[in-house]
């Protein structure tokens, strides 16, 4: 009997471990959209979109423990089915905020995504990341600043 409830615990952990695997998740609170991909080695990708007037997109990129700003220099670099995206976040530009769409485009249909910073670079799960919605999308409160 206590094999048998062993064994039962130790397959719904299991299964529990499985459904948790690195996928990416979209939430809401606050008047604030994330959507987040975290690999469980101390490497992840939150994109925060609040939807007050005069805020817009940021994002944080945890590698290796060391968390990075897109706000703060010297940010973060995204790599996109191997096309390097500097700082893509980062849309306090008018330049920057014209770039803003087409990577976002390319971020909700990568294949492969990475972040890098400082000679570190870490591969991120693609999984479910269509839960990141069209820019035009209507429940989308990520915008450019430009």
């Amino acid at each position: 009997m206590k094999k048998s409830l062993c064994a039962t615990a130790l397959i719904s952990v299991l299964s529990i471990s499985s459904v948790s695997a690195a996928e990416w998740t979209s939430g809401w609170a606050m008047g604030t959209t994330e959507y987040t991909i975290n690999d469980g080695n101390q490497n992840e990708l939150l994109i925060s979109c609040s939807d007050d007037d005069g805020k817009y997109v940021q994002a944080y990129a945890t590698i290796a423990g060391q968390v990075y700003s897109s706000e703060k220099d010297p940010g973060f670099n995204v790599i996109l089915d191997g096309t390097e995206y500097t700082n893509p976040f980062d849309t306090y530009c008018n330049v920057c905020g014209q770039l803003f769409p087409s990577f976002w485009e390319h971020l909700r249909t990568a294949k492969t995504l990475q972040i890098s910073q400082r000679g570190q670079t870490v591969g991120l799960p693609t999984t479910g990341i269509d839960v990141i919605k069209p820019l035009d999308h209507p429940e989308n409160t990520c915008r450019a600043s430009w």
